[in-house]
């Protein structure tokens, strides 16, 4: 047989240079598939082929292949790309005439390059033979013919000619050029209309299947076909559902029917068909709205636009396209202030020619839509009382500060309910958590809710009402479980629900909000206020009470004697007021008392004093500090109350946090050598700590560096650590910010002690200095810095600890606002003149932040400049004095 010349192409191998040859044993075959084999290689003998092992071929003739197995994995993949079979369907449209044609022994007619033909030897009872054209079974055997198909056909594939491996669909007469290729004539068909090409009309004669392997094939090339059928996946659904039964009883009536239908039409109308070139293309879009999506029915409109562009991408490159909507998509996507998805959605379909038109009705159309959308039944609002659910995600939280109820209530069409309660008594976590759903039963009773979920996040409360979990407490437990039963049956169905707590973060939030904000005028969302608990018993005793001055009061009587002029009646109490009103003063309607150190301090209420202490100690910018710290810094930032210092303590002893993750003191085993640095910024200590969990960008180191002097701190996160990276961090944090500083002392890593940073830090005069090897101690300042850190982000972090890389910035932050024992100062303070303004001061302004003009703003920043240099030679002073102190204190237990 007359085959394509060696010179257009010829299969080559590629073998691997290392690969070994496999020799196989002969195999035994039946009499009547040796007499088979011994035809086959006759036959093929004249072509100068044979083979091993045999198949049934679809023709109902044995088709003879050589097992490859061990050739295939010696060669490389060929990665040439076949075609997209959707696109060859669509350029198919509108041709009056099709001719389908498919290659006879299409790959025994490329030879094999003369160098690999020994390479396809194959063993067979009566000879050794090898291919000299490219048999089946080769692993790039395709590859090779459909780069054939597509050199031979170039000029013509998109034009008149298709081709897919050895299938050829031909949709013109003219004929370029003759490369004396076979065709089989079973398998051609010309000048046709339709017919099929590539098996797309198999599924007509396929029989049901027989079992669930079966069943899945059937529906993968079902599934190919779907795009050609109106509502295919509604169709295709009975076969979805058989799939998940296990067995073949999984065919039922239903899939048979869905079957027929689906037959009947891929060869009747209604067929989706491609479209003809330059007509347009009109697109029809129902945006409906769903009670469980925030979408408005503009986003949705949008969104559906945007997923027709997605899934039609090819389409709307190559036509035209008018959108019939009856929602003003144009001016909402050409406004020039959009933003969020909404921008991003217009920018994703800038790029198609698009053209809006309203979706116009005839006469006798125009009132049913208008009574399909604003026409309500008689009984529509009784079914929205008695038929509809409501929907109750409820969340309690409990903190040092306080406990608090978060509630949100969403009827059935969607409107949103939102309630923050802080209880007024203590309450354990789980009290809150039953407190919570109280709240909100009586809420949607109060609405007059017959059919509620509620969803909680508590596993324990949900688990008792659903009797699953027994309340042993009889104190609390389960009269909180008893009253919650009570409640439920007054509803007509009701249904409870542990869900995640990612999952109710909106209720969480605004429990968190109630127990840690009782500051009205500090936040937007009022608060109410529960006093009592919901299963609270009547005593039957007679109690005693001694009552004691409310510390939220302690500020009426100096701030009535300030505005009126009135004392107290009891004359000891007036003569203590007039003592203590001399060193306060009212700005702008607060107390402030006058400071021995520094500015007016603002008089707190205890109320706000513990929202001050939540802020300071766990705040978005804070670290947990200690007792003593938390107190300074509160005083430093401004403000005041009488019992600062003892309220400090008691917070940071009921913060669980910091109970867990506080260091231990050890005793000491050798004696301190202080280090100090002369000037700001001109000595660092510099150090990697790690490996941290691992965060995004497998980023699980810390590169730390910090000035001897005011303790200012500079870090960043890497996924690993060079001397280049140092470098760069050394020019961006340091140099470029702070100046260049006279030493840098780190250990003798070889990420500090290398060529590259040593000549860095030459050319610009830096000298470095190395601690002693296996001695962290003699680089002390980093290895404090390393401590104070890594407790600051476990406090912080508690379980998730991949997201350290994101609360670094914070930790930070508070550390360089936070004043510091040695130096009476905080490293911001003590760099720039000035203490920073908090998050704190936004909630509670102080005098600085509330009564400081601008202009006399720029006055007192010039003040503070000029007065810069002797505080730190101050805080340089206080600095030496308490090093040597904390050394003779240090050197006592060595």
């Amino acid at each position: 047989m007359k085959g394509i010349h060696p010179s257009i192409t010829s299969h080559r191998l590629n073998v691997f240079p290392t690969a070994r040859p496999v020799r196989q044993k002969i195999k035994r075959f039946h009499p009547d598939r040796q007499k088979v084999i011994r035809n086959e290689i006759d036959k093929l003998l004249e072509a100068g082929f044979s083979s091993e092992k045999l198949i049934i071929w679809i023709e109902g003739k044995w088709r003879v292949c050589v097992d490859y197995t061990n050739l295939n994995n010696a060669c490389p993949k060929d990665s040439f790309p076949l075609p997209r079979i959707d696109q060859i369907v669509d350029s198919t449209v509108g041709q009056g005439m099709l001719s389908f044609l498919d290659a006879f022994s299409g790959y025994h007619q490329i030879p094999m390059s003369p160098t690999d033909e020994e390479k396809t030897t194959f063993i067979t009872p009566y000879d050794l033979y090898c291919y000299k054209v490219m048999p089946f079974g080769l692993k790039n055997a395709g590859a090779t013919y459909q780069r054939l198909m597509t050199k031979i056909f170039k000029p013509l594939i998109g034009h008149t000619v298709e081709v897919y491996v050895d299938d050829i669909v031909v949709k013109s007469k003219t004929r370029e050029e003759h490369y004396d290729m076979k065709l089989n004539p079973s398998k051609c068909a010309f000048g046709v209309s339709v017919g099929k090409f590539l098996g797309f009309m198999a599924v007509m004669e396929t029989p049901p299947p027989r079992s669930k392997k079966e069943l899945q094939r059937l529906t993968g090339k079902l599934v190919a076909l779907g795009r050609f059928i109106a509502r295919f996946t509604d169709e295709l659904r009975p076969f979805f559902l058989a799939i998940r039964k296990a067995g073949t009883s999984g065919w039922t009536d239903n899939c048979q029917n869905a079957f027929e239908k689906i037959k009947h039409c891929l060869m009747q109308p209604p067929i989706l068909s491609s479209p003809i070139p330059k007509e347009k293309l009109y697109m029809y879009l129902a945006a409906l709205a769903d009670v469980e999506t925030r979408y408005s029915k503009m986003e949705l409109t949008a969104l559906a636009l945007r997923s027709a562009v997605q899934k039609l991408r090819p389409y709307f490159q190559a036509h035209p396209v008018v959108l019939l909507t009856d929602q003003p998509l144009r001016n909402i996507l050409h406004k020039p202030d959009l933003t969020g998805r909404m921008l991003q959605w217009a920018i994703e379909l800038s790029e198609f020619g698009i053209e809006f038109q309203p979706k116009l009705s005839m006469k006798g159309q125009v009132m049913a839509d208008f009574v399909l959308e604003y026409a309500r039944t008689p009984n529509q609002h009784q079914e929205s009382n008695e038929k509809e659910w409501w929907t109750l995600r409820v969340d309690g939280a409990s903190r040092s500060s306080g406990s608090g109820v978060g509630l949100l209530l969403q009827s059935p069409i969607g409107e949103h309910l939102e309630q923050a309660i802080r209880l007024g008594f203590p309450a354990s976590n789980n009290e809150a958590e039953y407190e919570a759903i109280l709240s909100g039963l009586d809420l949607a009773l109060a609405l007059s809710v017959t059919k509620l979920r509620v969803y909680s996040d508590s596993q324990l409360v949900v688990r008792h009402v659903e009797k699953e979990y027994e309340a042993k407490d009889a104190r609390s437990m389960a009269r909180y479980l008893t009253k919650v039963k009570d409640t439920l049956q007054r509803f007509t169905e009701w249904t409870i629900e542990k869900i995640k707590r990612t999952e109710n973060r909106r209720a969480d939030a605004l429990a968190g909000i109630a127990a840690s904000l009782p500051i009205k005028e500090a936040i937007l969302l009022p608060i109410h206020v529960q006093t009592n608990s919901s299963v609270a018993e009547t005593s039957t005793c007679n109690t005693i009470e001694a009552r004691q001055a409310d510390n939220q009061e302690w500020t009426n009587n100096i701030a009535e004697y300030l505005r009126t002029g009135t004392s107290p009646r009891d004359p000891r109490e007036a003569h203590k007021v007039r003592i203590q009103a001399a060193r306060f003063t009212i700005i702008g309607g607060h107390l402030y008392k006058r400071s021995f150190t520094g500015p007016y301090l603002r008089c707190l209420s205890q109320s706000e004093a513990q929202y001050v202490l939540a802020e300071l100690h766990e705040g978005i910018c804070e670290n947990h500090s200690g007792g003593r710290s938390l107190a300074h810094r509160a005083h430093s930032q401004g403000y005041y109350w009488p019992t600062m210092k003892k309220d400090a303590a008691a917070y940071v002893k009921k913060c669980d946090k910091c109970q867990r993750y506080a260091l231990i003191p050890h005793m000491a085993s050798e004696t301190l050598k202080p280090i100090s640095s002369p000037w700001p910024f001109a000595q660092w200590g510099m150090d990697i700590v790690g490996p941290f969990p691992t965060a995004p960008a497998q980023k699980k180191f810390m590169l730390v560096t910090t000035d001897y002097f005011n303790k200012w701190v500079e870090a960043e996160a890497y996924a690993s650590i060079k001397d280049k990276d140092v470098t760069k961090f050394v020019w961006k944090n340091i140099v470029c910010r702070f100046g260049i500083p006279h030493t840098i002392i780190a250990d003798n890593g070889p990420q500090f002690d290398s060529i590259a940073f040593r000549n860095f830090c030459s050319e610009l005069n830096i000298r470095n200095s190395y601690s002693t090897p296996r001695y962290p101690q003699s680089n002390g300042q980093a290895e404090a810095t390393n401590k104070t850190l890594i407790t600051a982000l476990k406090k912080r972090l508690e379980q998730a600890k991949g997201k350290w890389v994101e609360e670094l910035p914070g930790v930070l932050w508070a550390y360089r606002t936070t004043p510091g024992r040695p130096t009476g100062n905080t490293p911001f303070a003590l760099a720039y003149g000035m203490n920073a303004v908090i998050p704190t001061e936004i909630g509670l302004p102080t005098i600085r932040t509330e009564a400081v003009k601008q202009d006399d703003a720029s006055t007192v920043l010039g003040r503070n400049l000029d007065w810069a240099d002797e505080v730190r030679e101050s805080a340089a002073i206080r600095m030496t004095d308490y090093q040597q102190r904390a050394s003779a204190h240090y050197n006592r237990k060595v």
